[in-house]
């Protein structure tokens, strides 16, 4: 039997002179703690797998959707929109309404889109019948005053502008139950193109991709809340700070839903983005965002009424969006009731009016006008004559289709744009040449570099076409430079075609791009979506001295892609110039936007804001007789077309100067080219509409490299007279008596935005420089594996003395 008597070699009583078998006993302690470590981090490491919330997304992606698991929202809200249109002016009152659905006291923050011309010049917010007006204010100082009444337990709202497009409504203290309404009221401009007037409302947004690194420096714990839309407590470092910055708010209740998450340095973040190096306010432009049916249609509803005073007969009203009744009004001339067939709309797409006027009412001149202590402002519209493309000359194309695959695209966008891209193709004369560049993370360019369009290279694209599919990110840049840099034959006309839902967070930086390397092409935009980045389409194009065409939904691809074709295939308007009455050419200090003419495509008006100041000298004009004096009153716009022989031909359109002195039921839409002077009576929202526009014109000069304290500096000359919401300038109202008794606590709620109709719920990517926490365990993954190498030769040498011992002890019970 083995040991059945006591070896000569005691395993407790060891000789003194055995000296290694007491060295090999300690060495072996070692390796057991290593294999205790190894196998206690392999367990740490697969629960941090297992719990983690990312493990849920894939790497390097932030989840858009709140997890709270609520069966109803905190906040409810809704929005009521009442339009008036007057000639070419819309003017919009907006009310937001805010209902506290809890038993807490709530501060509610909506980031919301609006038209990117929309110029907000009035805030008030309604507390039952209560009505507190808001004051213009630098951004800053709108934002302490805020922030200060907020703490101290006051009502108050801020409306702040975070892009043209899209903006951030802040409300404090809503008392449970309590309903608060903020209205705001703004001016737009009426588009008008192919004979058709139109006004847009954005209702809801595309999520925004955000480009670059992460510059916030969160903590991975902070980092996982923060992608999931902060689950259901609040942070305790940003509960902290709350205590320390006021004790009557010192952090929510544990079933809070805030979505603000606080860094190292103790700046907040809200959104489901952080910021980057490459757009800094990335957090304010990504709201929050949920699935149309995820609450059963109890928020985000919005009720519309319309009225419409053309000053013309119109033929019909009808909306691409939404189904409309409308009416001629009673005892009006030229006035028209619209209304939604619904009493309420989900704010899931947005809304298109369209109304057409009769073919022998189609303008094409118009002239609106409003004085302003002293200062004359203009609304000027001038049409280009129609013409016959087969009586132009028709040069030969080389055209670059650039299409979004990113994961914004994904559901119905992306037929869409296949398709749209598809009739294009087909579209192509043997005379062109094209190309395709399709993007999402990465670039891919179907031929390397422009070709013919012969059969083979026509079915290779639309094979190509078919294969494409939504995934990833939005890396425009790329696909735009691969795109414009391609050099044409000559005598060709370069052309580039970008066909995508425009949701991308550094417009500015594509906008640089698209200035600096755009040579002699031109940019034409597609916009697809039920909710695109219509700020982006409509100055990438202007950028790219092109057009665009908006895609609503897959019943107008034909019509929409034939309008555009039409303006592929037309020559431009070219060598414009625009000509203003004499005595406005004397005045010095005459503003007109926009500054560069651009270039015209068949059915395109002009429209041009004008701000002439210091106008009495000419106020009396129309006292004035003389045969000379119609020439010299009239804006006049010049410009060539190009035959089919190469021979150019002039053609001019004019309108007259409305000076205001004697009242008129509208304002005067000419269609003759040489009328005698019209009067007016005033139209309100002309000088707003031309503040908008110069704001617009320095935040373009701001884009392109000015330095922003000088932009800062003018746009404040502007907007702060006007009362115009900025970049740099914010309304902000405050109630002046405390409501939140200082021992109640108040949590904020992100009111969230529907994801838009047909678009799928789904991830938003990071770029690949960006390191998520999934990036993180993989590192971990990678650092056990490590230490389990360095311990290979240790656990070696253990074994190797553990079979010698044994050996050894065999031998010895053996020989005994």
């Amino acid at each position: 039997m083995l040991f059945s008597k006591t070896p000569k070699r005691d395993y407790f009583n060891p000789p003194s002179t055995y000296k290694p078998w007491f060295r090999d006993r300690q060495r072996a302690s070692q390796p057991r703690k290593h294999r205790l470590l190894i196998l206690v981090s392999f367990l740490c490491f697969l629960l941090g797998l297992m719990i983690s919330p990312l493990s849920r997304a894939e790497s390097g992606e932030l989840i858009l959707k709140s997890e709270d698991g609520e069966p109803s929202p905190a906040l409810l809200h809704s929005t009521d929109v009442d339009l008036k249109v007057n000639g070419m002016i819309a003017h919009v009152t907006y009310s937001q309404k805010f209902t506290n659905n809890s038993n807490e006291w709530k501060h509610a923050v909506y980031t919301f889109p609006l038209n990117e011309n929309a110029a907000i010049n009035s805030m008030e917010m309604l507390i039952g019948k209560r009505i507190i007006r808001g004051k213009i204010k630098q951004k800053a100082e709108a934002k302490k005053a805020f922030e200060t009444a907020k703490k101290a337990g006051k009502k108050a709202s801020l409306t702040e502008q975070q892009r043209p497009n899209l903006f951030t409504q802040h409300v404090a203290n809503i008392a449970p139950g309590e309903d608060i309404t903020v209205t705001l009221q703004y001016i737009q401009q009426v588009a008008y193109q192919n004979g058709e007037f139109s006004f847009h409302l954005p209702t809801t947004l595309t999520p925004r991709y955000i480009p670059g690194i992460p510059t916030k420096d969160l903590s991975d714990t902070v980092l996982v809340e923060h992608a999931y839309a902060g689950g259901s407590e609040t942070n305790n470092a940003n509960e902290e700070h709350r205590h320390s910055e006021n004790k009557s708010e010192r952090g929510s209740h544990s079933h809070s839903h805030s979505h603000s998450h606080i860094t190292t340095d103790n700046t907040f973040i809200s959104g489901w983005a952080l910021p980057t190096n490459e757009v800094s306010d990335a957090d304010k432009i990504t709201p929050f965002m949920i699935d149309t049916l995820s609450q059963n249609n109890l928020t985000n509803q919005l009720s519309l009424t319309a009225t419409i005073n053309a000053g013309m007969a119109i033929n019909s009203i009808y909306s691409k969006s939404h189904q409309v009744q409308w009416h001629s009004i009673d005892d009006t001339k030229y006035q028209y009731r619209v209304l939604l067939d619904d009493t309420q709309i989900t704010m899931d797409r947005d809304l298109w009016l369209h109304w057409r006027p009769l073919n022998t009412a189609t303008p094409q001149a118009a002239y609106f006008a409003e004085n302003i202590d002293n200062n004359h402002y203009a609304l000027v519209m001038l049409t280009p004559p129609q013409v016959n493309p087969k009586d132009l000359q028709d040069f030969p194309r080389d055209v670059t289709f650039i299409i979004d695959t990113s994961g914004s695209m994904g559901g119905r966008p992306i037929e869409d744009a296949k398709a749209a891209l598809k009739l294009a193709i087909e579209r192509l004369d043997t005379k062109d040449r094209f190309n395709i560049v399709a993007f999402s993370s990465n670039y891919t360019k179907l031929f390397s570099q422009p070709t013919n369009t012969q059969p083979h290279n026509i079915n290779t694209a639309l094979s190509f076409i078919s294969g494409l599919h939504a995934n990833g990110g939005t890396e425009m840049a790329g696909a735009l430079h691969e795109a414009l840099k391609a050099e044409p034959q000559e005598n060709f006309i370069k052309q580039v075609v970008f066909i995508t839902d425009g949701a991308v967070g550094n417009e500015a930086a594509l906008f640089s791009l698209i200035k600096q390397e755009l040579g002699s092409a031109r940019l034409f935009t597609v916009g697809i979506s039920s909710a695109p980045n219509s700020y982006f389409m409509t100055r990438a194009a202007q950028f790219g001295r092109g057009s665009y065409v908006f895609i609503h939904d897959t019943n107008n691809i034909q019509k929409e892609m034939q309008r555009l074709f039409t303006k592929l295939e037309s020559p431009v308007l070219s060598n414009l110039s625009l000509i203003l009455p004499k005595r406005m050419r004397l005045n010095k200090s005459v503003e007109v936007f926009p500054k560069r003419l651009p270039d015209l495509y068949a059915g395109e008006p002009l429209l041009i804001n004008v701000k002439v100041p210091d106008f009495a000298s000419i106020k009396h004009i129309d006292s004035v007789k003389g045969s000379g004096n119609s020439l010299d009153n009239q804006v006049l716009l010049a410009g060539t077309l190009t035959d089919t022989n190469g021979n150019l031909h002039k053609w001019q359109r004019s309108v007259q100067v409305q000076y205001l002195t004697a009242p008129s039921p509208n304002n005067a839409i000419d269609n003759a080219v040489n009328s005698p002077p019209a009067h007016s009576s005033q139209t309100t929202g002309i000088a707003t509409a031309w503040a908008r526009k110069k704001v617009a014109a320095l935040m373009d000069e701001k884009a392109l490299g000015r330095n922003e304290e000088d932009v800062e500096k003018d746009i404040l000359k502007v907007a702060l007279p006007h009362k115009l919401i900025t970049a740099y300038t914010s309304f902000v109202a405050i109630e002046e008596t405390k409501s939140r008794p200082e021992s109640t606590n108040a949590s904020p709620q992100h009111v969230e935005n529907l994801m838009p109709q047909d678009m799928q719920m789904r991830a938003i990517s990071y770029p690949q420089t960006s390191a998520g926490i999934n990036q993180y365990l993989v590192i971990s993954a990678l650092s056990l594996f490590l230490l389990m190498l360095l311990n290979m030769g240790e656990t070696r040498r253990y074994l190797f003395a553990q079979y010698r011992i044994f050996k050894e002890d065999k031998g010895i019970t053996h020989n005994g």
